[in-house]
């Protein structure tokens, strides 16, 4: 039995090694796309003077690319004692020289996201193109992208023999969701893919371990690591270039548990779903509608224009806030079931699925234990009688207003207790009220002073994207 099922994991290997693949004719055409851009950097260089040379790095530089999805990284290199003002300058001059179509985006610092055809014309390639340091050692970085080309020579002297494998845990990845280190997905980045394979040279055998892996997982490829993560990491894999820093670092909890259940289901029942995409079928409004209304749940939606920030620096705060706004909401007694954030387009929103959201007018408000005499007289104190009507009854001075206490100070398991007036009733009506109250990171908080709406149930809007979201949500990429 153990045989056949080792026989069926090796066909099935091999069927998806020959789908993802690049041809001979691809490689040749994303080869011939990443030299012509260098050559025309090189020379645009020599034209303006400034003292820089390109390098193709990454997946499209190792061949480690899944067919169809070369994304090829060039960076510019500048020699070390260049000011980094004169880099991004003349970095961007250059990158923007050779490109008809672009955009600028910022990591460490700004680089330039073009497009380029290849020579016929007939296939688009998105192109980093990186201003860097040439540092002469890893200990000697100037900034973060600096640690790029050491990763790249690293990996090129190490991987031959094994792209297949990378190609094989990237697709299995990629249709787990689980596949790139942006902080949309936290996820396992190329780089980390390709150090995996050479740890464990085969796609398998990584696997076999991961369905094993503990919390805390420690890889040392080279058996230098600097680097403790003091428990905060669920795996830690360290970078074989720097060996104070943890590769895999950008892995959350979800994503590092999804490659271990993914792993022990394979080895388990192998079969070829494993590494085929879900379709791209966004859930409609109608079933969005009909979904929650079978769940019994309340999903409300707090909707705002994205800030102008690239997603890495935009969704950690969209975490932040999501965070706090939970806490707050059930700090005043509702109950949240799930929260999630993203970003569509030029929107951004955070959603909140509640299991309570409408509570009575009364609460119960705990005072201190009756042993502690001082504590005591400052809580009755606070709460003292007066006379309305034929009955006694208490007030609550809070926002400058009376809030009318039902019945006296009571004693309940040797503690002070008295019933106040609820402030929010409605989760809704507190997050129109209090949102802005809560930790919501820089960007984040400059557009939602601008302006936000609190959406529930049916009265979400379903702008693209939105149901793509929602079927990730609720789990359902293949029902609809």
């Amino acid at each position: 039995m153990e045989e056949k099922r080792e026989e069926e994991i090796k066909r099935i290997c091999r069927e998806v090694i020959e789908r993802i693949r690049p041809d001979e004719e691809e490689r040749k055409k994303v080869k011939a796309v990443a030299e012509h851009i260098i050559a025309k950097l090189n020379k645009k260089a020599l034209e303006m003077d400034i003292e820089a040379h390109a390098i193709s790095v990454g997946s499209t530089a190792r061949n480690t690319w899944i067919s169809g999805e070369a994304d090829i990284d060039v960076f510019i290199m500048f020699p070390e004692d260049v000011p980094e003002e004169e880099l991004k300058e003349k970095g961007l001059a250059l990158a923007k020289s050779i490109s008809d179509r672009y955009e600028e985006r910022y990591a460490s610092h700004p680089y330039i996201h073009a497009y380029f055809h290849d020579a016929e014309g007939r296939t688009e390639y998105e192109v980093d193109l990186v201003p860097c340091f040439s540092v002469k050692a890893a200990p000697l970085l100037k900034s973060a992208v600096d640690r790029t080309p050491f990763h790249n020579e690293y990996i090129v002297k190490r991987i031959s023999g094994l792209e297949e494998e990378v190609l094989l845990l990237k697709q299995f990845l990629k249709c787990r969701g689980i596949y790139g280190s942006e902080q949309r997905r936290k996820g396992f980045s190329g780089y980390l893919c390709e150090l995996l394979s050479i740890r464990y040279s085969s796609f398998v055998e990584l696997l076999r371990h991961a369905s094993k892996w503990k919390c805390g997982e420690r890889i040392d490829i080279e058996g230098r690591g600097k680097y403790k993560g003091e428990g905060k990491d669920p795996l830690i894999v360290i970078d074989p270039v720097d060996p104070n820093r943890n590769v895999a670092a950008a892995v959350s909890w979800d994503s590092f548990c999804r490659l271990i259940d993914a792993s022990r289901d394979f080895l388990a029942c192998p079969d070829a779903s494993f590494f085929a995409l879900a379709e791209e079928k966004a859930m409609s409004k109608a079933e969005f509608v009909k979904l929650v209304k079978e769940r019994g749940t309340e999903l409300v939606m707090v909707l705002f224009e994205a800030p102008d920030v690239v997603e890495d620096v935009l969704f950690p705060q969209l975490r932040r806030a999501e965070a706090s706004v939970t806490s707050m909401i059930e700090r005043n007694g509702f109950m949240v079931h799930r929260s999630d954030v993203s970003v569509e387009g030029d929107k951004a929103f955070l959603v909140f699925e509640l299991l309570v959201w409408c509570l009575p007018e009364m609460k119960k408000h705990v005072g201190p234990p009756v042993t502690l005499k001082h504590h005591s007289e400052q809580f009755k104190s606070k709460y003292k009688p007066f006379s309305f009507g034929k009955r006694k009854a208490f007030t609550e001075k809070k926002n400058n207003s009376d809030v009318l206490l039902q019945q006296p100070v009571r004693i309940e398991n040797g503690r002070y207790v008295v019933e106040v007036k609820r402030e929010y009733t409605d989760a809704v009506e507190l997050l129109k009220s209090e949102l802005k109250s809560c930790g919501l990171g820089k960007h984040v908080s400059e557009s939602i002073n601008k302006g936000y709406v609190v959406l529930k149930n049916e009265e979400i809007r379903f702008f693209e994207g939105v149901g793509f979201f929602f079927r990730d949500y609720f789990g359902l990429a293949n029902s609809f």
